[in-house]
């Protein structure tokens, strides 16, 4: 298969989207600083990092003749190693196919500079490769859990095979910040380098990766440990710069809360006195947050109320639900929505077979037996359950609110007045200490509480916000009193014609005021959610360069690839 022309599918499987040239060439930059420099790209793909390498050593004065021999790459797939060898000025490169994980440091396989861009294989789709990568970070004293995606074992092995003092710049996911899995990453970066440095950007400036990615430096291998992690605030990749990576940047980053280091330093002092606050809490000390209703098959279990009305399905065993965001406006869901979905033909009846009579599951055998023909019982949610088209219904019944699970704009908690159920593509929110829903519902659409959905939540493709559960329950909540449940109706209206700023005006002034925040102080909290939503968005419509399968290079590779079989 031409490098130049991978599948999707196969490029998922190989983690194997290459990196833009000119993103290979600021690491390339700041990481090879003489012309002796040897360095390695551990999982080399479409190996622009080792084109860059060699022309960053020869313009610092490299032997051309033997620059070659200073610059190893190492990929599992044969192809990609085949093309290399095919490709002028690389042909006298160090090119292994192997499995990275297989190989052991030696004094042969020691490096001034690791660069590249790891592969991003999500831990669903490790294959038997996952143990001995496990292994190997286990003997570094680094045990990852099971959630990790290959980058972060890639990462761990790859610094034993600097040397000491040497460099590593690698392109890498936002998840490097936010999940709790890079901890260990993070930790033991910083006790191994001089320095760690991460650029994060507005702009989104890897075309066709759905992940947010940022730029690793990492300098003085065993002269650690660093002050910490320095957040470099860069609009695209035109703001990276060596001086840059190496001046000041925006402080240290809190592991908690990472993007609030993009922000002006007042706020960054305002949101954590705010955050230690004993009267501002976090949502999860005052609902519980969790994952809706696992079906297995949604557009099977939920159908619409005509059909079980036309089809003469027991309407008893149909409970009302909600499947979508989409279906759920403003910030109360009411028995009236319910009626106009379906109207709309929305499905909104979630069959209930758990405990139910001969007599009633009998109406609906040939939705069952439909559902066999299509191998649903088959599925793995499915077939855990019996029978497998039982959906386990909470005992505690339909939640008090609603959260949304992916945001485009901002996170929507929607006060659940229709006692309807969700599933899992929306949260379900169960209040705490006998809180009242409509307060919470008001209280929720503050400066603050928003504020933080932009710090905690994480950005994936399209500028996305998401918010997992534990993620969720990490948001801010000032203050409020149950009085301010009178509100609800004015912030529900004033967000179904989408006028955030209605609301906003509303509800700062009813729960941050008496914190004895001022105009300005909110204003400011106000201007950092709209600053991080802006380089949410930003990401997603400015995307810079073209997918590097449609550059000149790799159609070169792509070329080098069918000589190489035509000769074969």
């Amino acid at each position: 298969m031409p490098t130049g022309s991978y599948s999707h599918a196969r490029k998922k499987e190989l983690g194997a989207f290459y990196t833009p040239g000119e993103m290979a060439a600021k690491l390339v930059e700041w990481c090879i600083r003489s012309p002796k420099d040897t360095m390695l790209d551990p999982s080399f793909g479409g190996f622009v990092f080792l084109e860059a390498a060699r022309e960053r050593l020869l313009a610092l004065g490299a032997n051309r003749r033997s620059v070659g021999r200073q610059l190893c790459g190492i990929d599992v797939d044969e192809d990609a190693v085949h093309v290399g060898r095919d490709e002028e000025g690389l042909a006298d490169c160090r090119l292994l196919h192997a499995d990275f994980f297989r190989i052991a440091p030696s004094e042969e396989m020691r490096f001034m500079v690791n660069i590249g861009n790891p592969p991003y294989v999500r831990y669903q789709s490790w294959n038997g490769g996952a143990d001995n990568a496990h292994a190997l970070t286990e003997a570094m004293g680094v045990p990852l859990t099971r959630l990790a995606s290959t980058w972060a074992p890639f990462i761990l092995h790859g610094c034993r095979f600097l040397h000491e003092g040497g460099r590593m710049g690698q392109v890498l996911p936002a998840e490097l910040l936010h999940s709790q899995y890079a901890r260990p990453v993070i930790d033991y970066l910083i006790s191994s380098f001089r320095s760690v440095t991460v650029a994060v950007f507005e702009e989104k400036v890897f075309p066709g990766a759905l992940e947010e990615v940022v730029l690793l430096f990492a300098d003085g291998y065993g002269h650690g440990p660093a002050r910490g992690v320095r957040l470099v605030a860069c609009r695209n990749l035109d703001d990276v710069t060596p001086d840059r990576i190496d001046g000041a940047g925006r402080g240290y980053l809190d592991l908690d809360v990472p993007l609030l280091r993009l922000l002006p330093k007042p706020t960054q002092r305002l949101y954590e006195q705010l955050a230690v606050e004993t009267n501002v809490a976090a949502l999860g000390s005052i609902a519980a947050v969790d994952i809706g209703l696992v079906t297995g098959a949604n557009a099977f279990f939920i159908r619409t109320r005509d059909e079980v009305k036309t089809l003469g399905y027991d309407p008893r065993l149909f409970k009302a639900a909600v499947s979508k965001a989409t279906d759920i406006e403003g910030a109360r869901f009411s028995r009236r929505d319910l009626r106009q979905l379906d109207r709309r033909g929305r499905r909104t009846a979630l069959l209930d077979a758990a405990g139910a009579s001969a007599r009633a599951l009998a109406t609906v055998q040939d939705l069952i037996r439909d559902g066999e023909k299509a191998k649903l019982h088959k599925r793995y949610k499915c077939r855990i359950r019996d029978p497998w088209y039982a959906v386990p219904i909470p005992k505690s019944g339909p939640p008090d609110a609603f959260l949304t699970y992916m945001n485009n704009a901002f996170p929507r908690l929607v006060v659940n007045d229709a006692r309807a159920l969700s599933t899992n593509t929306i949260h379900k929110v169960s209040l705490l200490n006998g809180h009242a829903p409509s307060a919470l519902g008001v209280a929720f659409y503050n400066s603050l509480t928003l504020l933080s959905a932009e710090l905690v939540g994480r950005s994936y493709g399209g500028g996305i916000l998401k918010l997992e559960p534990t993620e969720a329950e990490r948001l801010l909540i000032p203050p409020f009193a149950s009085g301010i449940g009178r509100h609800l109706e004015d912030v529900d209206a004033a967000l179904r014609r989408r006028d955030l700023n209605a609301v906003l005006d509303l509800v700062d002034a009813v729960v941050l005021k008496p914190l004895g925040l001022t105009a300005s102080e909110i204003a400011a909290l106000r201007r950092a959610r709209v600053k991080l939503f802006s380089r949410r968005r930003t990401r997603n419509i400015k995307a810079l360069g073209t997918p590097t399968t449609n550059t000149p290079a790799a159609d070169r590779r792509a070329e080098a690839s069918r000589r190489r079989a035509h000769r074969s």
